[in-house]
């Protein structure tokens, strides 16, 4: 992986960066642009799994920082659950996404947060926080609560002073799951999705993606074209864009359902009973 200041330096040399204001602007269009293109699939490094225990008469609330899912799996009995499809006359076992929180579930003022540090200080402490999500302010990133005032990952943006910690932001999606019997499963599943990283501010960051080059590229894209109005210069990298892009998603392995190994008739490896 590169590191975030590799990616400014190869921006940088290309653009004239003579002042600080054009500086700020190429790593606000870069920060832009790693999320664009984390979105974009479920890279390796980004993949993470929540288990979840669903109810049949209330919806889950997922991971704040989700971007999607690849797989709802019941491993207890070995059922994979579709993403809301039908397969001719009979209703296969799906999962689908409710209605987003329309509001967060709390808003704390006046909080500061360091830089590089893992805690805030401020705004009243509920212990039902713990395993929620924080952002802060208007800074990009999405944050996990792990203990009193604690979140991960570690916080490498500028020095905050009175801002709003929003937890659960709105927007949090929410999950159901149904049968084949088109009723709704409770019990515990598998959820295996992608998350943002925590964004870039810091040069020596490592970047969550197989490549460095089509973030660079996109950056460069953002800065000459959208920017600086300069659609000329832009053009001459959205081709080799195209295919570094295409070259990096290659780099991807595919997602793997992970399952418990069996031996040659089926039984767990470790089940002794088959002696």
């Amino acid at each position: 992986m590169s590191t975030t200041g590799y990616v400014w330096d190869e921006v940088g040399s290309v653009i004239n960066l003579d002042d600080k204001d054009t500086l700020k602007s190429m790593k606000r269009s870069c920060q832009l642009s790693y999320y664009d293109l984390i979105g974009m699939l479920a890279w390796q490094s980004c993949r993470r799994k929540v288990s979840a225990i669903l109810s049949a008469t209330a919806s889950y609330v997922l991971p704040a920082d989700m971007v999607g899912i690849e797989s709802v799996y019941d491993s207890a009995n070995d059922i994979s659950y579709d993403p809301s499809v039908q397969w001719g006359e009979k209703v296969r076992p799906s999962w689908f996404y409710l209605d987003q929180t329309e509001d967060s579930l709390a808003l704390l003022p006046s909080l500061k947060v360091k830089s590089l540090s893992n805690v805030w200080t401020g705004g009243t402490w509920l212990a039902s926080y713990i395993g929620e999500y924080i952002r802060f302010g208007k800074e990009p990133g999405i944050y996990k609560i792990t203990a009193e005032n604690t979140f991960t990952p570690r916080y490498y943006g500028p020095e905050l002073f009175r801002v709003t910690g929003v937890i659960r932001p709105s927007g949090t999606r929410k999950l159901a799951c149904v049968d084949d019997d088109n009723d709704r499963v409770a019990g515990a599943m598998d959820i295996h999705y992608w998350a943002y990283p925590a964004p870039l501010y810091d040069e020596s960051q490592e970047i969550q993606l197989p490549a460095s080059r089509p973030l660079e590229l996109l950056t460069l894209i953002r800065m000459l074209g959208t920017k600086d109005r300069r659609e000329n210069a832009a053009d001459r990298y959205r081709a080799e864009y195209v295919t570094a892009l295409s070259e990096m998603k290659a780099m991807n392995p595919s997602f793997v359902l992970p399952k418990e190994p069996t031996n040659r008739t089926g039984a767990k490896v470790f089940d002794m009973r088959h002696r």
